[in-house]
């Protein structure tokens, strides 16, 4: 992601500068500071009712031809939640239902920077997938037959999720 050089209330240039023990960006002229902060994701742990996961194969950058989890960026004014069930909607055309939270995460990434990533679990009724231009395909899995799943982060959300059903089977 490509930090401003360039003022964009005043348009002075930016110069480095120390502020609350951060290196940031602070405009010459009117003292506006850059603050970079973190991109909202939601990432979507999709089960069926007979307990598969769907894992798609993504069509674009980044992890472009990679199995991962359906997911992307927040909108302006959606809550997590919406933009996790909109996301999982618009890729593969499937209304979910959100069950719970399996976690926060941070991760980086070189073409959008700071990312925030906010994962659930949803289950679904109808497992009719439809794909629409960001994937090449999209399925449900039993685990022992999932693809390979390279994203260290959609491993990660994939692990945490199954360690915390295992914890809440009596």
């Amino acid at each position: 992601m490509q930090s401003y050089s360039y003022c964009p209330v005043c348009g002075s240039e930016l110069m480095d500068a120390e502020i609350e023990n951060r290196p940031r960006k602070k405009c010459s002229s009117c003292s506006w500071i850059h603050y970079e902060n973190p991109l909202p994701v939601a990432i979507a742990y999709t089960l069926s009712s007979d307990n598969k996961l769907l894992v798609v194969r993504r069509a674009h950058h980044p992890g472009y031809n990679e199995w991962a989890l359906p997911g992307g960026f927040l909108e302006s004014g959606e809550t997590p939640q919406e933009g996790c069930l909109r996301e999982l909607k618009e890729e593969t055309s499937l209304d979910g239902t959100i069950e719970s939270l399996i976690g926060a995460y941070h991760r980086q990434s070189e073409m959008y920077g700071s990312l925030v990533v906010v994962a659930y679990k949803v289950t679904v009724v109808n497992p009719e997938v439809t794909v629409n231009h960001e994937l090449f395909e999209a399925g449900f899995y039993s685990f022992d037959t999932i693809p390979p799943i390279r994203l260290t982060l959609h491993r990660n959300i994939i692990s945490d999720a199954r360690t915390q059903q295992d914890c809440i089977k009596p």
